[in-house]
């Protein structure tokens, strides 16, 4: 029986249909009818202020979506609103981490199971690698958007920043989707971390301190107006790089081993060598 009220619970928007919803109270049966369907048959209305949301939100994730462009969504909005938002002075700002050009290329991939090869900028080793991999999402994380894929070589997943991205081709080569290859979304992609990263404690002077404030994670705000950020870092090359280009703003705490790898780092830049 209870199998069969289930059965009730399936909503149905078509027009003049009603929403149904039926449960068991004790020995009753208590069904509950919402005459829905008029409304739902309806087009949507939408304020100005909604529409031109809408067409900033199509312009700004449009091309991320592998199923393919939004342009006809948008087309009906722009017509609908009497004008184009974007050429009306509504500013559409761009996604950190993100590259347009390579999220058509990437989600045309995905939408073909085709086989992509890419020129992948490693930060931590400052060089460009040709990787061959099986792309399966597109995703944005804390850093920006990534694509979330299979590389063959690797035998393992991996996830690459767009705006990292020099290049990438579509091959000719297809592939069959794989079992256990969705993204960790509420893993590194929500906090930043990766499984295999170190953290740095790391001062940050008051005149940046504003900056850090609102990219960084803060673990401690001294009297003076600077902060101590917690920064995860998966090399020391990576981290003297962060810390270096801040130019005297930003000096490690701690640990002992990434201060002297900062500080070789430092020497080798000004021409002298440092002891370890």
């Amino acid at each position: 029986l209870r199998q069969d009220i289930d059965v009730l619970n399936v909503v149905n928007f078509g027009g003049g249909s009603y929403v149904l919803y039926a449960e068991v109270q004790g020995g009753t049966i208590e069904v509950d009818p919402e005459p829905y369907g008029d409304n739902f048959a309806r087009p949507a209305r939408l304020l100005p202020l909604e529409a031109k949301a809408l067409a900033a939100a199509i312009d700004l994730v449009g091309e991320h979506l592998p199923e393919g462009s939004l342009s006809s969504a948008r087309e009906k909005i722009v017509e609908a609103l009497g004008h184009d938002p974007a050429t009306d002075g509504l500013q559409i700002t761009t996604a950190k981490g993100d590259d347009s050009e390579i999220a058509r290329v990437v989600s045309s991939a995905i939408a073909g199971r085709r086989v992509l090869e890419i020129e992948h900028y490693k930060e931590d080793e400052d060089q460009f690698t040709s990787r061959t991999i099986e792309p399966y999402q597109l995703m944005n994380g804390t850093e920006g958007w990534y694509v979330h894929s299979y590389e063959p070589a690797k035998e393992a997943t991996r996830s690459f920043r767009l705006d990292r991205i020099r290049s990438a081709t579509v091959l000719d080569e297809t592939y069959e989707p794989r079992e256990g290859i969705e993204p960790d979304v509420q893993g590194w992609p929500t906090t930043g971390e990766v499984p295999t990263s170190e953290t740095a404690r790391v001062w940050i002077s008051p005149d940046r301190a504003r900056w850090a404030r609102e990219d960084r994670r803060v673990a401690e705000e001294l009297t003076d107006g600077s902060v101590v950020i917690e920064l995860p870092y998966g090399g020391f090359d990576y981290l003297a790089k962060e810390i270096l280009k801040e130019a005297g703003d930003a000096a490690v705490l701690e640990p002992d081993e990434a201060r002297e790898a900062v500080l070789h780092a430092a020497g080798e830049l000004a021409g002298s060598t440092v002891p370890r």
